[in-house]
């Protein structure tokens, strides 16, 4: 049985581009990711999402920083039994500058036309949350994903949560 681990992941801007990192590792290994991770006990949300920008860009600092959305996601494997459960915090923030590679993979700036040309190279589930959380909402969203692991990455649905 899975444990839920919380995540922070900002959705960022550098230069009126948006910033994505190709993860090396596992989970999701090769595909274009939002910048963030795991937050550590006693860490609030707002902190862990800026010490993993910082961690994995170099930046110095964010400007603009903001909380976006939450969403539930759940990692399974091809018979549907449960790898991962994330509930991922969603940001946007901007940094002025990045370091293009860290021990995490290597970093890109995108237009959103080259995001939705290259769609396929990028985390399903990570491309929906940047598709409806890049544009500030007058509401916090609550989202559901799944993502199935079965020789590659799939997603199964993306949706708004029923409240």
């Amino acid at each position: 049985m899975s444990v839920v681990l919380p995540i922070a992941i900002t959705i960022l801007r550098c230069r009126g581009r948006y910033l994505f990192l190709r993860r090396a590792r596992a989970p999701y290994e090769g595909l274009w990711s939002l910048i963030g991770g795991k937050v550590k006990p006693g860490e609030h949300i707002g902190a862990a999402a800026a010490r993993e920008v910082m961690e994995e860009t170099g930046a110095s600092g964010l400007n603009h920083q903001q909380h976006r959305g939450i969403v539930s996601e759940r990692l399974v494997d091809a018979n549907g039994s449960l790898l991962s459960h994330f509930l991922i915090f969603v940001g946007f923030a901007e940094v002025d500058r990045y370091e293009p590679k860290n021990i995490e993979g290597a970093l890109s700036l995108f237009t959103e036309d080259q995001i939705e040309l290259e769609h396929h190279a990028f985390l399903p589930s990570d491309l929906c949350m940047f598709r409806r959380f890049k544009s500030k909402s007058k509401r916090a969203t609550l989202c559901e994903a799944e993502m199935v692991r079965d020789n590659g990455y799939k997603l199964v649905y993306f949706r708004e949560s029923i409240q």
